[in-house]
């Protein structure tokens, strides 16, 4: 049974599905094929479609289209020139998106790559409001560092890009097979030969050039534990918060690139957030977070990974997020207050209440918050501030940690053209999205996630369709 939370997700993709193509036959070879069906493997399809590739197909493992992007927040980075979308104030080029995103993950990341995004990601937002998306004012997302993300306006955001990308899709007449599971990639002489579990049992899809938009590894327990022995079964995937939705990022396409030469990275790990639970917003600056006690206990600023460090270290990792009525609530507020996962409460009272604590400890807290937001720096070393949380109704909820994104998996280079383990080009074989690791290095900036699948999928395309 679909829970009510789930509904607003599987609706409209069921949909969707009336306007799949039929099958072609097994022994058409095809001029490309994308395997995997969210933000870059979209993309990587379109652009290839674009690029003079006629015989184009997508497979997609999974029961839905649209992957992990069909339960983001749609926050997309992008390093803005003009004054069309460039926030009031903000300083930017390509050299500072480079530096916040290369110092954000412990310059450890792909500088070629990341220069890659920052030069190219606001052309594709043109392309995506070409396609009918529509984007809201620039906003800081979270670790984002600077006024550069940008998303659709709503309560649907990443499900919304899904949605209207397919939609070119099918007048593309791009089919999509879904429920087609990768086993192998064999190279041939004309190009790749790609072997499927699919419902009608193990199928061949013969194509001259290949692009591998599987996603990440962060629904496979046992490549967490090999990286953080803390990262196991009990922590969820952001693409699974509540263990009752499809969630097929179990990194197979590593395990299989791994048995044909290519070369996976290591040593960067997975991104742990707390977003999924009680809090409501895509920026920083408008909420707190408090321990059981009902105390702050850091800089809600800090990036993830180090909010994630403190965290992990208690022996139950849950804690509550506040915000008040004045806030900006981003994406997931309906369906959050919908399945009970956030509360609306009248006052501070009602708030204690809800989570055990005596009134005067959290009206102490409030308190002390809002003198801080005054003097424009806290005891957590906390500066920026969007405003003070007073004015009900209250938002509140108990929030948790979940594996959110990949930061290893098989390495190309600025034009996702795939690489094996000696550092050499393979042919015909590209790669984009979070199935390509060491982009980000140890941490990644925010919105920066689909900003890659946006980017590098589309170039994937172009170049497959080229080679």
């Amino acid at each position: 049974m679909i829970s009510r939370r789930n509904l607003i997700t599987y609706i409209p993709l069921c949909v969707s599905f009336a306007y799949l193509p039929k099958a072609f036959p097994e022994e058409v070879e095809w001029d490309v094929i994308v395997v995997g069906s969210g933000m870059a493997g979209l993309c990587a399809a379109l652009s290839a479609k674009e690029n003079g590739a006629e015989k184009v197909l997508i497979l997609e493992k999974g029961p839905l289209i649209g992957g992990h992007t069909l339960f983001s927040s749609g926050t997309i980075s992008a390093m803005i020139r003009g004054d069309k979308r460039r926030s009031k104030g903000l300083r930017d080029s390509i050299e500072l998106f480079v530096k916040d995103a290369y110092e954000l993950g412990e310059r450890k990341g792909n500088l070629e790559i990341l220069k890659q995004i920052a030069l190219h990601s606001e052309e594709g937002l043109d392309w995506l409001e070409a396609k009918g998306v529509v984007f809201g004012e620039p906003f800081q997302a979270k670790s984002g560092l600077r006024a550069r993300g940008f998303a659709m306006p709503g309560n649907s955001a990443g499900r919304s890009y899904v949605m209207i990308l397919n939609h070119v899709r099918v007048q593309e007449n791009i089919p999509l097979f879904l429920e087609h599971r990768l086993l192998a990639l064999i190279p041939i002489a004309e190009g790749w030969s790609v072997l499927a579990d699919t419902p009608e049992g193990d199928k061949t899809y013969r194509t001259k050039s290949l692009v591998l938009a599987t996603g990440g590894s962060t629904a496979n327990v046992f490549r967490r534990l090999d990286y953080d022995r803390r990262l196991g079964i009990n922590l969820k995937t952001s693409a699974n918060p509540w263990g009752n939705n499809w969630d097929g990022a179990d990194g197979d396409a590593l395990d299989i690139g791994e048995k044909i030469g290519l070369k996976v990275t290591e040593g960067n790990g997975y991104q742990i957030v707390p977003f999924w639970g009680g809090r409501v917003l895509d920026y920083a600056g408008g909420d707190i977070y408090l321990n059981a006690e009902g105390e702050r206990f850091v800089d809600e600023n800090l990036p993830w990974h180090k909010i994630v460090e403190v965290i992990l270290g208690w022996p139950k990792t849950e804690f509550t997020v506040i915000t008040d009525t004045q806030s900006e609530k981003g994406a997931t507020l309906g369906v959050k207050l919908l399945s009970g996962i956030v509360k609306k409460a009248s006052s501070i009272r009602e708030v204690a209440i809800g989570m055990g604590i005596p009134e005067e400890k959290l009206r102490k807290t409030l308190d002390e918050y809002n003198q801080s937001v005054e003097a424009g720096r806290d005891k957590f070393g906390k500066t920026v501030f969007t405003q003070r949380i007073e004015k009900p109704p209250f938002y509140w909820g108990k929030e948790n940690i979940y594996v959110h994104t990949s930061l290893d998996g098989l390495k190309t280079d600025e034009e996702a053209r795939v690489l094996d383990k000696d550092g050499r080009v393979v042919p015909g074989l590209f790669a984009a999205g979070e199935v390509v690791g060491g982009i980000f290095g140890k941490d990644r900036i925010g919105g920066g996630s689909l900003a890659n699948c946006l980017v590098m999928g589309r170039i994937s395309g172009k170049n497959a369709a080229r080679s």
